[in-house]
C-alpha cells in the first residue's frame, strides 16, 4: 500500500491482521485522538487481534470528505492489503454510510481511472516497439478475463510497464476472441499501429489472421507448465499425484488424523511441516505439496498403520518417482526464480535458461530418473525452436550477459545479418548516408566484449554503440511471460479471485489497472 506525502495533517489506518483461517469482513470507523483518525479494520468472528501493521495517509484538511477519499484511494492499493474492503463497504457506520455509498464510491473511482488513464496514454502514445502481454486467467471455471498490459523501453532505458485493459470473457475464451479484443484494446489505446510482438499464455493465437504485423510468442512460464503437465500424463504418473492429493485429503478432513500426525511428529522430533492440498496439478503446486509429504512421511505412515489406512499408503517404488518428480521439478523452481530475480524479464536469457535446464536433465537422466527423460523431450518439443526464433536469437545477441552463448552457434551470421540490417533501416531515417566502415567496426568491437552487466544499464551508458542501441531496444523490449512472476510463485489459491467475481467487470478492470498503474 502507498504512503502518500505529508501536507498538513495525518491519518493513520490501522489494519489488524485476521487469523489464517479468517477474512477481513468488518471495517468500523473508532474515532479521533488528538488531530489523527483511527480506522480500525477486523476480523469477523475473533476478538483476538494480531499485532497492527500502521499506513500513516494524509489529507490537506481534516474534513470526512478528504478521509472518505483516502479510504478510496485504499480499494485501489494492493488487494491484498485490504482484501474485502470492497466488498464490506457496506459495514461502515451509518455516519460515514451516508455519503460512501454506492455512486460515491462508482464516481470517485472512475475519477481516479480517468486521471491515470491520461498519464498511462500520455507514457504509450509516441513510443515505438511497443510489446504487448496478454494473460488468460479465470476466477472460477465459468469465469475468464484477459489482462493485458503494455511494455516499452523509454528513451534514457527506463523499462516501463503498464496494465491496459481487463477483458471479461465469460465462456468465449478461443484464440479469435482473444485477437479480437486485442484488437479492440490496441484501438482504444491508438497503439495499434506501433506494436511489434504480444506474448500471451493463450494458445493458438498464430494462426489467427489479425491483418497487422504482429509477432506471437508464448509466455514462457505457461509453457513450462504445459510440459509439467504432459510429463505427468505419461504412464501411471498422474494417478500417483492424485492418490498424493487423497492423503492430503485426508488428514485435512480427520481432526483425529491430524492430531495424530502432529503426535507423531513430536516424537520423533520430526518439524511439523504444512500439508499442501491442490486442485490443479500445475508444478509449483505440485512440488510444494510432493515435498510436505516427504518430509512428513515417517510420521504419516505411523498414522495409516495405527489406522488401517492400507489404500493410501506409498510403497518404496511410489515413494522414489515422487523423489524423482521433486528433483524435476527443483530444476524449473530455480528456471522460474531466475526470471523472477531480473529487474524486468526480457527474452534475452531463454535461451541459456533452457539451454542450463537441458544440461541438468541429462544429469538426471543419467541417475536414472525417467520423468527428468520424459520432461527433456517435452522441453525439446515446445522450446526447441526458440533458437531458431529471430526474436529469441537477436534478444539474447543483444544482451551482453548472454551474447557468448551464441557466437559459436552455426547461424549466427544470420544473427549478424538481421542486427546490420535493422541498423541500416534506423540510421536512413536520419541521413541519406551509410558508413559501412563505421558500422563493421562498431559490431566488431561488440563481439570482442565481455561483461556482465544489466542490458539496460550497459545500452544507456555505452555511447560508443549508440548506432546499435536502437536495434537493442527494439528487442529487449520484449519480454518472456506474460504471467507475473509473482503470481508463478504464489502456489496457494487466492482469497482475492473468488473475491473479484463479486465485482462487476468494469470495476474490476478500473481497479486492476490503478492497482497496477
Amino acid at each position: 500500500m502507498t504512503i502518500l506525502p505529508p501536507v498538513q495533517m495525518s491519518w493513520v489506518v490501522e489494519l489488524s491482521k485476521p487469523k489464517l483461517d479468517q477474512s477481513i469482513t468488518c471495517l468500523s470507523f473508532t474515532g479521533r485522538k488528538g488531530s489523527r483518525s483511527y480506522i480500525h479494520i477486523q476480523p469477523q468472528r475473533s476478538t483476538e487481534l494480531q499485532p497492527y501493521n500502521q499506513l500513516e495517509l494524509t489529507t490537506q484538511s481534516g474534513n470526512d470528505s478528504d478521509f472518505k477519499t483516502l479510504l478510496l484511494k485504499m480499494v485501489v492499493q494492493p488487494l491484498n492489503a485490504v482484501a474485502g474492503f470492497l466488498c464490506s463497504i457496506k459495514s461502515l457506520q451509518p455516519s460515514l454510510d451516508t455519503e460512501l455509498n454506492d455512486s460515491r464510491i462508482q464516481a470517485e473511482l472512475q475519477s481516479l481511472y480517468s486521471q491515470k488513464r491520461m498519464e498511462v496514454e500520455s507514457a504509450v502514445k509516441d513510443a515505438s516497439n511497443l510489446v504487448l502481454s496478454a494473460e488468460l486467467w479465470s476466477s472460477n471455471e465459468a469465469m475468464f478475463y484477459l489482462t493485458v498490459s503494455c511494455h516499452l523501453i523509454t528513451e534514457n532505458w527506463r523499462q516501463k510497464s503498464y496494465v491496459l485493459d481487463t477483458a471479461h470473457l465469460l465462456n468465449e475464451h478461443t484464440p479469435e476472441y482473444v485477437q479480437k479484443q486485442l484488437l479492440r484494446i490496441s484501438n482504444e489505446w491508438s497503439i495499434t499501429e506501433n506494436i511489434q510482438v504480444v506474448v500471451t499464455n493463450v494458445d493458438g493465437m498464430k494462426k489467427v489472421p489479425h491483418g497487422y504485423q504482429w509477432a506471437y510468442l508464448p509466455c514462457f512460464a505457461n509453457t513450462l507448465n504445459k510440459m509439467f503437465k504432459e510429463t505427468i500424463d505419461y504412464s501411471d504418473w498422474k494417478h500417483l499425484l492424485r492418490k498424493c492429493q487423497r492423503i492430503v485429503a485426508f488428514f485435512h478432513q480427520n481432526n483425529k488424523a491430524s492430531e495424530s500426525l502432529r503426535n507423531y511428529c513430536f516424537h520423533i522430533n520430526l518439524k511439523l511441516t504444512e500439508l499442501t492440498q491442490i486442485t490443479d496439478l500445475k508444478w509449483l503446486p505440485t512440488l510444494h505439496m510432493l515435498k510436505s509429504i516427504l518430509e512428513l512421511w515417517p510420521a504419516i505412515f505411523n498414522v495409516f498403520a495405527t489406522s488401517r489406512v492400507d489404500d493410501l499408503c506409498l510403497n518404496e517404488n511410489e515413494r522414489k518417482t515422487l523423489n524423482d518428480i521433486v528433483a524435476v521439478l527443483n530444476l524449473l523452481k530455480k528456471v522460474t526464480e531466475n526470471i523472477g530475480n531480473q529487474e524486468y524479464s526480457p527474452i534475452s536469457n531463454i535461451i541459456p535458461l533452457v539451454q542450463n535446464l537441458q544440461k541438468e536433465l541429462r544429469n538426471l537422466v543419467m541417475m536414472g530418473n525417467r520423468i527428468a527423460q520424459i520432461l527433456s523431450q517435452k522441453c525439446d518439443y515446445h522450446i526447441g525452436s526458440i533458437k531458431k526464433n529471430n526474436w529469441f536469437r537477436v534478444s539474447t545477441a543483444l544482451d551482453p550477459q548472454y551474447k557468448t552463448c551464441l557466437l559459436n552457434d552455426s547461424g549466427v551470421e544470420d544473427v549478424k545479418t538481421e542486427i546490420r540490417s535493422k541498423m541500416r533501416e534506423n540510421t536512413h531515417t536520419v541521413q541519406s548516408r551509410y558508413d559501412f566502415k563505421s558500422e563493421e567496426m562498431i559490431l566488431q568491437k561488440y563481439w570482442q566484449i565481455n561483461i556482465s552487466e544489466n542490458p539496460l544499464k550497459f545500452w544507456s551508458t555505452n555511447v560508443e554503440f549508440k548506432q546499435l542501441a536502437p536495434v537493442a531496444r527494439k528487442y529487449l523490449t520484449v519480454v518472456s511471460t506474460a504471467i507475473p512472476m509473482e503470481c508463478v510463485h504464489q502456489f496457494e489459491k487466492s482469497q482475492i479471485i473468488n473475491r473479484r467475481s463479486n465485482l462487476e467487470p468494469k470495476n474490476l478492470s478500473m481497479i486492476l489497472f490503478l492497482n497496477a498503474n
